[in-house]
């Protein structure tokens, strides 16, 4: 090779090594700008996730706030940057519009140029337009949507008890669109035994379930186990308040809301609407007794227990409206004491039956009016017969949500 040859190639070498340099460099920032569309796909997809859970909570009474901020939380966790990043949250989804159960996240972050200002200003300026500063929008989007869900109107929340959800005896019992789940992990989450006959379009259970006696299954072809356990719909629920000493009322005739060391019904019993605090005793109603009253909720409290005698006659519903609307039996969370609930065939108890941290046994051979009565505890055990239903909104009663699942779309 000549010198000039030599010359000439060194020349071209020279001015082609800011175009390789700036190639490499500028390969490199184009990877920075792919990890970072991973990173926020992560966060994208936790705020579509987290949005669907909360739409899915509060179904038509989610406002597009609730979703946006739970999603945005959701981001925020997983690497988005407020102030600098921006996110936009869609219901339904864009890509699914048809699906009123979705909710889509974009999230957006300007990523300042390094290398590519670099090749940019020497582009420019060699052709004398002047050096500008551009950078580039990196974007990820993702959809989550969730299935509809049945009704639960019988829920035992203890993770681990055998035949936590049981029915047995020579009971009959008839669940009129509104399902039964067990969020216990073992093997007869839900157990049906003996000569029972439960009817009821669908059960669920976090573990799995023991079938004896006869079971019509209406809607679904089989339990479905290993579901998703279901969170105690009335965790944010505030006790009420106790207040003063506690007494001992009649045991017959008009009686009145307060603090009772225990309520022992006898006779005719009218009950005036209000909590009526049973304070360390128990709610007794004896053979024969007839109570009656609207607008009730009974409240357990240290220790307190229920004992019903099946020839009682029991006319009681929860109030429709207030703080606790829908809730006829509420035991405190450190209740761990059982309910025996009992009564004759003409018996109705309207309103929620809820002790988280005991077991409820009913006994009785009734329900609540048109079917409204909801069991939410540890354990639930069924040997009467009743008819349950769903439809409740006007009893005051807030339906538990089971066998939604929150997915991601491909």
């Amino acid at each position: 090779m000549k010198m000039d040859d030599k010359g000439n190639v060194a020349i071209v070498v020279a001015l082609c090594l800011p175009l390789i340099i700036g190639g490499a460099a500028f390969g490199v920032e184009v990877g920075y700008w792919r990890y970072d569309q991973v990173r926020l796909q992560q966060a994208a997809d936790a705020a579509a996730y987290a949005g669907a859970v909360v739409k899915r909570a509060g179904g038509s009474t989610a406002t597009t706030q609730d979703v946006t901020d739970a999603a945005t939380a959701a981001a925020v966790s997983n690497g988005f940057v407020s102030g600098s990043d921006t996110i936009n949250v869609y219901l339904p989804s864009d890509q699914t519009p048809a699906d009123a159960n979705s909710v889509e996240a974009v999230i957006s972050r300007t990523e300042p140029p390094i290398f590519s200002a670099w090749i940019h200003c020497f582009v420019t300026n060699w052709r004398d337009r002047g050096c500008a500063n551009t950078s580039t929008v990196v974007t990820s989007r993702a959809t989550a949507s969730y299935s509809d869900a049945d009704n639960a109107c019988i829920l035992a929340l203890s993770p681990a008890a055998s035949a936590a959800a049981d029915f047995a005896g020579n009971s009959s019992i008839t669940l009129d669109a509104c399902t039964v789940m067990s969020n216990s992990l073992a093997s007869n989450a839900i157990n049906v035994q003996g000569s029972a006959n439960l009817a009821v379009p669908c059960m669920y259970a976090t573990g799995g379930a023991s079938l004896g006696g006869t079971v019509d299954l209406t809607t679904c072809g089989s339990v479905k186990t290993d579901q998703p356990p279901v969170a105690d719909p009335y965790a944010s629920l505030a006790m009420p308040p106790v207040t003063g000493t506690c007494s001992n009322p009649a045991n017959s005739g008009t009686l009145d809301p307060g603090n009772y060391c225990k309520m022992d019904l006898k006779n005719t019993v009218t009950l005036n609407p209000g909590v009526y605090v049973i304070n360390g005793g128990s709610l007794t109603i004896n053979a024969n007794a007839a109570v009656s009253g609207t607008g009730v909720t009974f409240y357990l409290t240290n220790g307190a227990t229920v004992k019903m005698n099946g020839n009682s006659d029991v006319q009681v519903s929860a109030p429709t409206s207030g703080t606790y609307s829908g809730m006829l039996f509420i035991a405190d969370r450190s209740n761990s004491n059982g309910i025996t609930i009992n009564g004759d065939s003409t018996s109705t108890m309207t309103g929620v039956i809820y002790a988280p941290d005991a077991s409820v046994s009913y006994i009785g051979n009734f329900g609540g009016a048109n079917g409204c009565t909801q069991i939410v505890a540890q354990t639930v055990s069924w040997s009467g017969n009743a008819s349950f239903s769903a439809n409740c909104s006007a009893a005051g009663m807030s339906p538990v949500q089971v066998g939604s699942v929150v997915r991601l779309s491909a």
